[in-house]
């Protein structure tokens, strides 16, 4: 399938080619790879997500629980 994408800034149309250069792809196989990692999900890798959720359960300060719960709401926080 064939699409055409018209009034390309120029700004733009120079970063495209910048990334394509950098990553040694044609400015057509950059774009189609920018636009599926934007758009396509990505598999997320169960071990390195529980490793991150390890840690940031760690750093985390505040206990909650009800009472701290009720403030955040009465606070506005929902």
């Amino acid at each position: 399938m064939n699409i055409t994408v018209k009034d390309i800034p120029e700004s733009l149309h120079k970063q495209l080619r910048e990334g394509a250069d950098r990553s040694g792809r044609s400015l057509n196989k950059f774009i189609l790879h920018t636009l599926e990692q934007s758009i396509l999900p990505t598999k997320t890798d169960e071990r390195s997500l529980l490793q991150r959720i390890q840690r940031r359960r760690k750093a985390m300060t505040a206990t909650i629980d009800d009472a701290f719960l009720a403030k955040a709401i009465k606070g506005g926080r929902r």
